[in-house]
């Protein structure tokens, strides 16, 4: 047997730091420590960061690192490259935060670990109630779970293999599809799979990602139909036997310096939610007329909302139509995943949810 050694890579952003401290407990009881644990903080706000990192720091397995910055959207796939670039062993492994490791989990990857092989696992969910307990007292060798599922965005790779592919495509943002396109894309170079049908890993309760919030405006952005957006892209790549799925402008990374950046700006404009003003905006303007730093606000009309305009709605007279601020959003986001997911920007969305703040540096050499 192998004793090879592995970096466990974590990607993660404002989460309750209870799973994270749980999972690293997990990971302390290992057999065999041969072992490192790169923590990728995508961007977290400040009380998240400052909690998870003081966590990660009663660890010395554990290595935590901070890029991205809060402004923007959220995309494990930039988290996990980043990961990559900077692990230093042969096989990598990527995890979820709210995964707990058996004791003998990384002995066992020590005689899956194989050259042009990756491996995928079983994995036990656990109800509420046990996950609360054992985030109280750590004990996986009698535990009771609801079912056991197969996993496909955790893994166990050589690190050669992940950079044949360009490791994760950086189109997928928010959640899905990320992991398993990875999956197929590793397959479609001619590695194998193997499944391990040994239950090594558990998965922590929480709450089931609400979608029907993707449908309505919040201070944290959310893309309407993210979910079949990601399948579509998937699926296009699987279609077309994509191996290596990155644009030659993805591998970019930034970091709080970045966001600082950011307040420099040259133009400042403001936008109502007029439709024709923010679509022509945003397909012919930004794209064409300006350069550097630039920062918009989308506010609500507030004429959107007098009596005499739904008077006039009502009775079809002829009115400029608007966008609700949810409409808005979706067409920045969509810009932001399309032509602008390399370039450095900020989005935010006021607490009264009637203004949107989008700063964005045009580096043309990053826009598709």
């Amino acid at each position: 047997m192998m004793n090879i050694s592995i970096t466990i890579l974590f990607a993660y952003r404002n989460r309750e730091v209870s799973r994270i401290r749980s999972s690293m407990h997990s990971l302390q009881q290992q057999s065999n420590t041969n072992f490192k644990v790169l923590f990728i903080d995508y961007g977290s706000d400040a009380d998240y960061a400052n909690a998870v990192k003081k966590v990660l720091s009663q660890f010395d397995f554990a290595t935590y690192i901070y890029i991205g910055h809060t402004g923007l959207l959220w995309n494990k796939s930039k988290a996990l490259n980043y990961g990559i670039t900077q692990a230093l062993t042969q096989y990598v492994v990527i995890a979820d935060v709210d995964v707990l490791f058996t004791a003998d989990f990384i002995e066992t990857l020590s005689r899956l670990a194989t050259a042009n092989t990756y491996s995928l696992f079983k994995i036990g969910y656990l109800s509420e109630q046990v996950t609360k307990q054992q985030q109280k007292t750590l004990n996986l060798k009698a535990v009771q779970t609801t079912h056991i599922g197969d996993t496909f965005g955790i893994g166990l790779y050589p690190k050669a293999l992940l950079e044949t592919v360009g490791g994760l495509d950086e189109f997928f943002h928010f959640y899905g599809s990320e992991d398993e396109d990875l999956n197929a894309r590793i397959e479609q170079s001619g590695a194998k799979l193997n499944k391990c049908n040994e239950v090594l890993l558990y998965h922590q309760w929480h709450p089931r990602y609400p979608q029907k919030k993707d449908n309505k405006l919040t201070q944290e952005p959310r893309l309407t139909n993210v979910l079949r957006l990601n399948q579509r892209h998937f699926l296009q790549n699987s279609n077309r036997a994509i191996v290596f799925s990155n644009h030659k402008k993805g591998g970019r990374y930034y970091k709080n310096e970045d966001l600082l950046r950011l307040k420099t700006t040259n133009t400042t404009i403001k936008i109502t939610n007029i439709a024709a003003h923010v679509i022509h905006f945003l397909e012919e303007e930004l794209p064409k007329h300006y350069k550097g730093i630039v920062e918009v606000q989308f506010q609500e009309d507030n004429y959107v909302n007098t009596i005499k305009y739904k008077a006039k709605k009502s009775l079809g007279k002829q009115t400029q139509p608007y966008l609700t601020m949810k409409a808005v959003n979706d067409l920045i986001l969509r810009q932001i995943v399309f032509r602008y997911r390399h370039c450095n920007y900020m989005y935010s969305i006021s607490e009264n949810l009637k203004t949107i703040h989008f700063v964005i540096d045009l580096d043309s050499e990053l826009i598709l």
